[in-house]
């Protein structure tokens, strides 16, 4: 439940001040000072709260009557010197007698209440007013929307908004003759909406919209109903004339600013059709360069994925190249390690083959030999010239029979040269010489070597040709 400290500073946060209430409610004086000048009766105010009302009607000598529930208010309004007292509305006025009041007020009351309740107040209100009295209830006007969708709700305690024709209504049914609708509180909203000028090319759409905005975000945010217990009442006049709505005003500057406006509208036509013009090429170039642009990926790609490939083929034939380089090292090294090996077996057979007595004897045939190279021009004049050379040496061995001998025995111990001799002087001229020793006798070539083997064939080979 609301407590009455709360809702009081409730109401001064959210209300306002108490000289801008008694401001908006200043509208009704003309209605109420009319209708007491006919009928000097009392005035009760229902729910005064802060007593902005009756303080408004005793600056004006017209004395009135405060009720409400809270305390603080109550306390507060008897503290002023206003009456004020404590009490429901509803229990109040069913003791009062009938015709007794000219005016039943309630300001930001009736939302409060259950509409059972509030049917019953309006048929008590009706009762105890005068013939020529009236009622006046100020509730929050739903039909603007920014009450009715958000401030309507700021009060924990309002039951329900209740729209203009439903309260308009319910007042005829409880037995007034004549209700007057009366929006209140526009001059506050610091609306600053104007219609266009209705010379103006469109100004009628636009007005429209000017309107509807108007009647609904900037409506009254408040409204309350005169109701009149009788329909001839004097009074009646002068509440219409409060309900009549203020038109919007139409300035002459807006006009200037239309029709300057529509030039800059035209100067920017102009220019939006060039640049628009400008865009499209842009757009043309750009599509143009997103192309190029694509085109150039795709080459870059392929650059990339050919410098990959390549790539990757260097490192195979860098693999290849090591491998190679690998094995001809490993070559070079078998190779000269063989060259050292064949260089060594043939010092080794040369100074064998120098220190043997076979080079000795042939040193003459070498010493031919050199000369026939010295003297040959070609290789058949450089043959003749050793054949006949040795002609002659085995010519001269042949007389001399000691000599003859020593020979024959040193080429039986070298074959191959016996038979490089029977090859090139023939078998006539060195039969006298290589006769002198018999070929030793050969058990078997399976021992020999393979070089041993060859000389032995090969002499095999002269000497069975020479038997033939």
């Amino acid at each position: 439940m609301v407590t009455d400290d709360f809702y009081r500073a409730l109401e001064n946060r959210f209300r306002g001040s108490r000289d801008l209430i008694k401001a908006r409610q200043s509208v009704y004086l003309p209605v109420i000072e009319a209708l007491l000048q006919r009928i000097p009766k009392k005035i009760i105010d229902i729910g005064c709260g802060r007593a902005e009302w009756l303080e408004l009607l005793a600056g004006r000598g017209l004395k009135a009557v405060g009720l409400d529930l809270n305390d603080e208010f109550v306390a507060t309004g008897q503290q002023a010197g206003l009456s004020v007292i404590k009490g429901d509305a509803t229990d109040y006025l069913g003791q009062q007698p009938d015709q007794s009041y000219a005016l039943v007020s309630a300001f930001q009351v009736v939302e409060h209440l259950g509409f059972e309740k509030l049917l019953t107040l309006m048929k008590e209100a009706h009762r105890v007013l005068d013939d020529d009295g009236a009622m006046l209830l100020e509730t929050p006007n739903p039909a603007n929307l920014v009450v009715g969708a958000c401030n309507f709700y700021l009060d924990p305690t309002h039951e329900r908004p209740i729209p203009s024709i439903l309260l308009s209504f319910a007042a005829e049914f409880c037995g007034f003759e004549r209700v007057v609708v009366v929006p209140v509180n526009r001059d506050f909203l610091q609306n600053d909406l104007e219609l266009l000028p209705t010379e103006l090319s469109g100004a009628s759409v636009v007005n429209k919209v000017v309107s509807a905005l108007d009647q609904n975000f900037m409506q009254a945010p408040d409204y309350a109903i005169i109701a009149f217990k009788k329909a001839d009442n004097e009074s009646i006049g002068i509440a219409e004339s409060l309900a009549k709505p203020s038109a919007l005003p139409i300035s002459q500057k807006e006009t200037e600013d239309v029709n300057a406006l529509f030039a800059r509208a035209l100067e920017a036509e102009k220019e939006r059709a060039t640049l628009q013009g400008k865009a499209e090429r842009a757009a043309a170039e750009a599509a143009y360069a997103r192309q190029r642009a694509l085109e150039s990926e795709a080459r870059a790609r392929d650059i990339q994925r050919s410098a990959e490939e390549a790539q990757w083929q260097m490192r195979e034939i860098q693999g290849q190249l090591d491998l190679s380089r690998t094995r001809l090292l490993e070559a070079a090294a078998r190779v000269t390690a063989a060259a050292e090996q064949a260089a060594h077996v043939a010092n080794h057979r040369g100074a064998a083959m120098l220190n043997s007595s076979s080079w000795r004897l042939s040193s003459p045939m070498r010493a031919v030999g050199l000369a026939g190279r010295k003297i040959g021009a070609s290789p058949g004049a450089a043959n003749r010239t050793v054949k006949l050379g040795l002609q002659h040496a085995m010519a001269y061995v042949q007389c001399r029979p000691v000599l003859k001998q020593r020979v024959a025995n040193v080429l039986a111990r070298f074959p191959r040269v016996r038979a490089r001799i029977v090859r090139y002087t023939g078998l006539q001229a060195a039969q006298a010489v290589v006769s002198g020793a018999a070929f030793p006798a050969v058990e078997t070539v399976e021992r020999m070597t393979a070089r041993g083997r060859s000389i032995y064939y090969d002499l095999l080979s002269v000497r069975n040709s020479s038997t033939q």
